[in-house]
């Protein structure tokens, strides 16, 4: 039991890793999509 418990402590950072990867990457893309949709709205 204490092997299985092992294994599955060793996995979270890898999973935190690629939530935080996730996240940014989600940020980042409706960061440039609100300069992209105000650009458009200002010059109608």
């Amino acid at each position: 039991m204490y092997l299985s418990e092992l294994k599955i402590f060793n996995k979270f950072p890898r999973i935190k890793s690629s939530y935080i990867k996730v996240g940014i990457l989600m940020s980042l893309l409706a960061y440039w999509g609100v300069i992209l949709v105000g650009t458009f709205v200002t010059f109608k």
